[in-house]
């Protein structure tokens, strides 16, 4: 998501320095476009972003009306994005939307990955990523022989995540579900190179364990400060 951010300005640069001469009333005979902005390239874009209209103040471009940002496997899309080029971050708001699909290779499988909230904040010097309120995560895996499917949903008030660390938080009002368990509490933490799930915060947690004697799986309830979820392996253990 804040790859999107990088490579903003490269991709309307023309668009941009247009809308900066328009800005400041130049006359048409008198402008001059950047250098190489009617070049045809060799090989296509690695991001193509769309919007109803454009504008330039302060260093700050305004993206409005069906914004639609794409690069690889990645898609933003939402009514408003303003974004800066120094430093490099972005604000995308009305009904903003990211979606991600991507090939796991060491696991096999395919993941799919979507995020929705009332606003989301990327920065990309610090490598953070916000989004508030009524924040929306699902996320869906497939093995590449279609024999296995799992899908997790988490909803809070806020989220905040790390991409060097590749950790996200959660926080307010949380509610975590998957294929075999559903959980509350006040935050959480999600660490995805463990594949720990940690909630905390009046933390509740209904989680399927398999009964040794009947072989088969039943339900049990965790309550504590903090409870943690292995996604793995679905085991839960509460403090």
């Amino acid at each position: 998501m804040n790859r999107y951010i990088s490579l903003i300005f490269a991709v309307a640069f023309f668009c941009l320095a247009t809308a900066y001469a328009s800005s400041n009333s130049v006359p048409p005979e008198t402008f001059v476009p950047p250098v190489g902005a009617f070049d045809i390239p060799d090989t296509a874009p690695e991001t193509v972003i769309t919007a109803n209209r454009l504008s330039l103040k302060d260093g700050i471009a305004l993206l409005e009306g069906a914004v639609n940002m794409k690069r690889e496997n990645e898609t933003l899309t939402c009514g408003k994005a303003i974004v800066s080029n120094e430093p490099r971050w972005m604000l995308a708001s009305i009904t903003p939307r990211v979606y991600r699909k991507e090939n796991i290779d060491e696991r096999k499988v395919i993941q799919e990955l979507n995020l929705e909230a009332k606003n989301i904040y990327a920065n990309d010097v610090e490598g953070k990523l916000n989004a508030s309120s009524s924040v929306y995560v699902r996320v869906e895996e497939r093995s590449w022989d279609l024999a296995s499917f799992t899908w997790a949903v988490i909803t809070s008030d806020d989220l905040l995540a790390f991409r060097e660390s590749e950790r996200v938080i959660f926080s307010g009002n949380v509610k975590f579900r998957d294929d075999e368990s559903y959980g509350e509490g006040n935050r959480l933490d999600y660490a995805q190179k463990l594949g720990l799930v940690i909630l905390s915060g009046n933390a509740y947690m209904e989680v399927k364990e398999l009964n040794p004697d009947t072989g088969k799986k039943e339900p049990r309830i965790l309550k504590g400060n903090v409870i943690t979820y292995n996604t793995t392996t679905k085991e839960a253990v509460s403090e």
